[in-house]
């Protein structure tokens, strides 16, 4: 039963993430990339393209312990790297991190990764956005630790769809010019779905560069 329930955690995280890509992302103005954590931190790709990134999610698996300061320390760190490589000063950031598990398996801290973050001006006053999502055993004073003092926005989450419709949520108010408009972004920087119905908006999506950085740790199975 337990075994069950793990797989049934992967499979729902992988499904959501790649239903928060699909309903997010706009190619051509949107850069993702898709990290994961277990007993290291892995870094991904960073993609222009939906199919890239929802190929990413799929290859997801699980196993090992829980490095989450390095995971959040480096997906941070690689995103600002890229985005000013890149030209894209004034573009909005986010990294968006969800858990399921206690930290314990980093190298680095928590005040690693705050002194990275106040490095780096890695504040929403400059458009950059810390967010992560905590379920199950995820440690509240951990992460209220993490994110004090608006270094980032921490989510105490119920299941992993609350994760991820935050998630949803927080992002669409950094892309939607017109925040009445909502979800399907593909054709021409427009929205071309709303509440189900698929026609042309007058909604115009913003440019972002966002990082989803996702446990893959033992416990999710």
């Amino acid at each position: 039963m337990r075994k069950y329930a793990m797989t049934k955690k992967l499979t729902t995280m992988k499904r959501r993430a790649k239903g928060f890509v699909d309903e997010i992302h706009c190619d051509g103005r949107h850069y993702g990339v898709v990290n994961s954590f277990d007993s290291s931190c892995s870094l991904g790709t960073l993609r222009s393209s939906s199919s890239d990134l929802k190929t990413d999610v799929k290859k997801l698996s699980a196993d090992g312990q829980t490095a989450l300061y390095d995971s959040v320390y480096h997906s941070i760190g690689s995103l600002a790297k890229a985005h000013y490589e890149a030209n894209r000063q004034g573009v909005p950031m986010a990294v968006l991190t969800f858990t399921d598990g206690k930290e314990n398996n980093s190298s680095r801290d928590v005040r690693d990764v705050r002194k990275l973050i106040r490095d780096l001006e890695f504040f929403p006053s400059n458009n950059c956005y810390f967010i992560i999502a905590g379920i199950g055993d995820a440690s509240d004073r951990q992460m209220r630790e993490l994110c004090r003092d608006d270094y980032g926005l921490y989510i105490s989450a119920s299941d992993i769809n609350e994760v991820f419709d935050t998630f949803k949520r927080l992002l669409l108010k950094l892309v939607l010019k017109d925040k009445r408009a909502a979800v399907k972004t593909r054709k021409n920087g427009k929205v071309v779905k709303v509440k189900g119905r698929k026609r042309s908006v007058g909604a115009s999506i913003k440019e972002v560069d966002y990082a989803l950085n996702l446990d893959c740790s033992g416990s999710m199975g």
